[in-house]
């Protein structure tokens, strides 16, 4: 066996440890929906809280979906955050169509060192009636029975968080050259089975989706909320760890129920996960270094020497192994987040371009430029 046989056989072991992985998260999910309580007319109220930044192109359907929820008892509460396109006027039109809507403005400029979503986020939760608080992204969709869905499997698990991975929309070829990658990444090295599981409160095994995060009210204000973590610009992941190190137990699940689409072109996509690629790896040059040498090892070289293999009369049988199982474990991840599978096959092109974005994320750290919905972030907001 030549030494990069040996390279491509330990980097399609590596894939196959990854691919267990999934397929247990892919169970979880499962026993999970089976855990679910049933709720009634005794349902617990529940304030759906909507921080809003810019976000005209998204809020009516969002807020339309919300307010056509088959939950018995709930409230809906939109924060138009000093937003300086019509994301404002719409709720305000849509509050006067509706009552159920309450709208709050705020006008007040961000403070030095603060996370804009988490500052809206806590507003939001001071001005909530529910015994749980659900907060969902501006750019989500919900179906009839996202709020009730939500409730019965926190109140199944027994959970004072609850978080889910939504459904993602993408809609333009830009969108798909790496978002659904980087679901792939969350599905193989993180471990929701894990973070249920494990009772000691252990912060690093801790971790949420802000796109719709259900937290139970007496939980969230005795850790603190989102005012606690408001110097931090990964606020979904903050929020799950904060609750750990309150000795709380946490959930991260599969919701089908509701669908994000995250960004709208190629550009925007760029500039959203650039805004936090590198705070995932905890701003460490170090850390970073060795993702993307993981990366280039485990998801480029087996194709590079299958194709240099193929070019030579042979086949490099480890690297073909490790190729078919990217592929394979992309093709299940692009149908879990409603992707058609054959954008697996995208993969390359996907990891080099992620790379890419990790490199631009560090640039902007070093050269003050992380900027996101028209706001520049300080240094204290990304870390």
């Amino acid at each position: 066996m030549t030494l990069i046989d040996a390279w491509a056989l330990l980097a399609a072991g590596g894939l196959a440890v990854g691919g267990v992985n999934l397929l247990v998260n892919l169970a979880f999910s499962r026993w999970v929906a089976r855990r679910a309580k049933p709720v009634g007319a005794d349902a617990p109220m529940v304030s759906v809280l909507v921080p809003a930044r810019n976000e005209a192109h998204n809020i009516e359907a969002c807020i339309r979906s919300l307010l056509a929820q088959d939950y018995p008892n709930y409230e809906v509460i939109a924060l138009d955050d000093d937003s300086t396109d019509a994301t404002g006027a719409i709720l305000d039109q849509l509050a006067e169509r509706d009552g159920r809507l309450r709208v709050i403005h705020n006008r007040q400029p961000l403070p030095p060192g603060v996370n804009g979503k988490s500052r809206a986020c806590q507003l939001l939760a001071e001005q909530a009636r529910g015994e749980w608080l659900l907060f969902v992204d501006a750019d989500t969709v919900h179906r009839a029975d996202s709020i009730r869905a939500g409730v019965a499997r926190a109140l199944g698990l027994n959970v004072a968080l609850f978080s889910v991975i939504p459904r993602q929309v993408m809609q333009s070829w830009g969108e798909r050259l790496f978002t659904p990658v980087g679901f792939a990444l969350i599905y193989n090295f993180i471990s929701p089975w894990r973070i249920y599981l494990e009772r000691r409160p252990r912060p690093l095994n801790a971790a949420a989706i802000g796109q719709y995060l259900l937290a139970r009210r007496d939980a969230y204000f005795a850790s603190g909320g989102h005012d606690a973590i408001r110097n931090q610009i990964l606020d979904d992941v903050a929020i799950g760890r904060l609750f750990k190190q309150r000795g709380q137990r946490i959930a991260l699940s599969d919701g089908d129920w509701v669908s994000c689409r995250m960004y709208r072109g190629f550009c925007e996509m760029v500039d959203g996960f650039s805004k936090n690629a590198f705070s995932i790896l905890n701003g460490s040059l170090a850390m970073s270094a060795v993702f993307v040498a993981a990366c280039v090892a485990l998801f480029l070289l087996p194709l590079a020497a299958l194709v240099g293999g193929a070019l030579a009369g042979a086949v490099n049988w480890p690297a073909a192994v490790a190729v078919a199982l990217t592929a394979a474990n992309l093709a299940l991840v692009n149908r879990r987040i409603g992707q058609p599978p054959w954008v697996a096959l995208l993969y390359p092109l996907q990891i080099a371009i992620g790379i890419g974005v990790l490199l631009n994320s560090i640039r902007w750290r070093y050269t003050g430029r992380t900027r996101w919905k028209g706001r520049l972030l300080a240094d204290a907001a990304l870390r």
